[in-house]
């Protein structure tokens, strides 16, 4: 019996402390991932619904993805004809965009109406979303030239005169205010998680406008003050050694990083001779020297050209001469068919399959040739900049395999490449396949320009008028240091701005494994094989705090405990098994001496 009694006993206190510990580790595998759904909860899961003709995705859908990508990387899109009722689950805000004046359906207003989060609508149909908008009215339309912030803060002179709503406001806030003469207008108004922008014009620079009032939509906190980057362009092989050289040092000197928008090839228009990066010792030099001192290497395209432009000139990801995606090799000159050239639709879609297919080959060999040549010399590029900023939808699918950033402006559409433009600030929209865009914002030095510094004051007027819009630009390194002085001295000026470069913003590189992150470029990856690899103690700490970062000091603590119990249930089990030994020897021992 009391062998047995202590067995049980045994037995429950096990079973407890076995229990104990594995609430423990369970808390600690998954508070870690609580914590982190909390956190992550804070990024609006954010659904936007469109009116459009045909449900097209149309520029000024792109447009406002591009400025929703700053408070969210969490973006759906969705024509509101078909709408659904999944669509809203676990959505926190719902934006409407009515670009065009229709009835919409029963279903689609009740789905709408029945939400609950923040809800933003621009345009028009508004009368028709419920009562969540009925603290203000739209009686007709009201034309201004003006916009400022509440109170006439910051006022912005338009180029034109402008139609909007004209709205009678009976509670809540003004956002936007539109001016006429000496008169204000509401021009986007907010009550409590409802908000309206009385135009369906998302072009700039209403864009802009509605980019700075969407912080009192999504309430996020951000960083206070303004980035600014500043990148050497169009740097190939053919350039000046001398000149970059004197650009860059001049940069790195003054403690401020910027990037190399490089391309490893240039090819003569005229004799098309092909000059790579090898081949060209002194410039490989002072590139490698200069990304020592902080250069950020971008891959600007590989060629820079497409058929006869010389590199730096032409194009790259599209066909400038007919307007449309690159579809055939640079020296086929055949036209394209159109519909009619075929006897059905079957063969006609299977030919527009066949240009697809072609489109998607060329550009992923050029972006995997570049980022070979690059890494093979000791330049790791971390990002993209597509020559002219003119690429495919298909591009940006293809680019986002390799890099997590892209620099510059973007392409909306695949009918006409002069559609394209970029928000005031970083953005991670829905059609960049989970990019991060770092826009070009108050544009370059000009020399054909009889103001080129003006011009470059003018759009960060602009840009200003958002409070966390960038300062970036771009310069050619042949123009000499002396206009690079001027545009480094002007942004000096400007307050709570801070330089940055694009290393450091991610841990990650590129891969040449269909989009696979990497935490080095293959070069730096293969010699880390060969050298082999030690663990250092600040290896360790930065591992620490790289765990910190992403889990928190809450699951920290957690394995924490949980390993203490572990320890404490490894010595209580040894305790226990050493007093039951010794017991079961005392029983033989009495059993003995008792015959």
């Amino acid at each position: 019996m009391p062998n047995k009694s202590w067995n049980n006993t045994f037995n429950n206190r096990c079973r407890i402390v076995v229990s104990l510990l594995a609430v423990l580790l369970l808390l600690a595998g998954t508070g870690g991932k609580l914590y982190a759904a909390e956190r992550a909860g804070q990024e609006p899961e954010v659904l936007v619904v469109y009116s459009t003709q045909d449900g097209a995705l149309t520029d000024e859908v792109r447009m406002l993805d591009l400025v929703l990508g700053h408070y969210s990387s969490k973006l759906t899109y969705v024509a509101d004809e078909v709408l659904t009722e999944r669509d809203l689950d676990g959505v926190t805000h719902l934006v409407y965009f009515g670009s065009i004046s229709k009835d919409l359906s029963s279903s689609s207003r009740q789905i709408m109406q029945r939400f609950q989060g923040t809800w933003l609508a621009l345009g028009k149909n508004v009368e028709q979303l419920g009562a969540r908008f009925s603290f203000f009215q739209v009686n007709g339309q009201v034309d201004i030239q003006k916009v400022s912030k509440p109170k006439g803060v910051d006022q912005v002179l338009l180029n034109d005169n402008y139609l909007v709503g004209h709205i009678s406001l009976s509670q809540g806030d003004v956002l936007l205010e539109g001016w006429k003469g000496m008169y204000t207008y509401p021009l986007m108004v907010q009550n409590g998680k409802t908000a309206y922008f009385a135009s369906s014009n998302f072009t700039s620079p209403f864009s802009l406008f509605v980019s700075e009032a969407l912080h009192e939509v999504f309430k996020q906190p951000h960083d206070a003050g303004r980035y600014a980057l500043i990148r050497l362009e169009d740097v190939h092989p053919h350039s000046d050694p001398k000149l970059v050289w004197e650009a860059g040092s001049y940069l790195a000197d003054k403690g401020i990083p910027f990037v190399i928008a490089l391309i490893p090839v240039y090819e003569n228009s005229e004799t098309h001779e092909m000059v790579h990066l090898k081949d060209r010792p002194e410039m490989l030099n002072v590139l490698r020297e200069l990304q020592k001192r902080g250069a950020s290497i971008v891959l600007h395209g590989y060629m820079h050209h497409y058929r006869n432009s010389e590199t730096g000139e032409g194009s790259e990801f599209w066909d400038i001469e007919n307007n449309s995606p690159v579809s055939k090799a640079p020296d086929d000159e055949t036209p394209l068919k159109k519909r009619h050239a075929f006897a059905s639709q079957t063969d006609y879609e299977t030919y527009q399959q066949s240009l697809k297919e072609y489109e998607e080959h060329y550009i992923q060999t050029r972006m995997e040739t570049g980022i070979k040549e690059l890494t093979e010399l000791g330049l790791a590029p971390v990002a993209f900049e597509a020559p002219h900023y003119t690429m495919s939808q298909k591009g940006y699918e293809v680019m986002a395999r390799y890099f997590p950033y892209v620099l510059g402006q973007l392409q909306f559409n695949d009918r006409d490449w002069v559609h394209m433009g970029a928000p005031p600030f970083v953005s991670k929209p829905a059609f960049l396949h989970g990019m991060t865009l770092l826009p070009e914002t108050v544009g370059y030095y000009d020399p054909a320009s009889s103001t080129p510094m003006q011009d470059i004051k003018d759009k960060y007027r602009e840009v200003s008028f958002v409070r966390d819009g960038m300062v970036s630009m771009f310069f050619h390194p042949y123009l000499g240091i002396k206009p690079l002085k001027e545009m480094i001295a002007y942004v000096e000026t400007l307050p709570d701005v801070k330089w940055i470069g694009v290393r450091g913003l991610s841990g990650q590189e590129i891969s040449l494994d269909s989009g696979q992150e990497a935490s080095e470029p293959p070069i730096l990856a293969e010699s880390l094989k060969e050298q082999g690899s030690t663990l250092k103690a600040s290896d360790i700490y930065q591992n620490l705090q790289d765990f910190l970062r992403e889990n928190g000091w809450v699951q920290l603590v957690l394995w924490g405990i949980a390993g203490l119990v572990s320890v404490m249930v490894m010595l209580f089990m040894l305790y226990t098994w050493r007093n039951r030994a010794n017991l079961r020897k005392q029983l033989f021992m009495e059993r003995d001496l008792d015959g």
